[in-house]
């Protein structure tokens, strides 16, 4: 599929996601976001080699266009058994949980929200477990389908970050190249 197509139909999605919460009371929003903050540092507090997961896509989205870094969105489910077997033994794993944790925006989805079926039909997942890697421009960038080892993950991971450079080496070359034809 066209990276455009997918990066509007994000930007669709996201875009909705930003008005139908923009229809929740402030006061309720800001209540949830600082409990659902200090659970998630609670819990990393508690396991300080683990991913800091978030759950918000807007959020991440926000995080990843400030940081530069892309988005890797783990899809899942509670029912899955395949999805427990690569959080506890490839997501689990210190070294690589450390790695996602500097170099991606890691973002666990569970399937069980009528919000992220939508996501998922939009990134056109088949199945679960999938991790998709989106820069910041929600570029396409990687995609990883099923159960997979440890060094298989990371090595997927490294090859979505080589493609994210590699993207952005192509859009400066243009707006380099034009500047000096002026």
């Amino acid at each position: 599929m066209d990276r455009r197509i997918i990066r509007w139909a994000i930007a669709g999605t996201l875009l909705g996601s930003l008005a139908l919460g923009a229809s929740a009371p402030a006061k309720s929003k800001l209540t949830a976001a600082k409990s659902s903050r200090s659970s998630q540092a609670s819990e990393a507090a508690q396991k300080p080699d683990s991913i800091r997961w978030l759950t918000d896509l807007r959020v991440a989205h926000h995080v990843s266009v400030a940081t530069g870094r892309p988005m890797l969105i783990v899809f899942g489910g509670p029912w899955c058994h395949l999805c427990k077997k690569l959080e506890k033994e490839v997501l689990a794993q210190p070294t690589l949980a450390k790695y996602i944790n500097t170099m991606f925006v890691p973002v666990h989805v569970d399937l069980g929200d009528q919000e992220n079926q939508k996501i998922s039909q939009t990134l056109e997942i088949k199945g679960i477990p999938t991790a998709v890697v989106l820069n910041a421009n929600a570029d396409l960038i990687g995609f990883i389908e099923g159960y997979v080892d440890a060094p298989k993950f990371a090595q997927a991971l490294k090859g979505s970050l080589e493609y994210q450079r590699t993207l952005a080496a192509q859009q400066v070359k243009p707006a380099s190249a034009s500047s000096r034809a002026k």
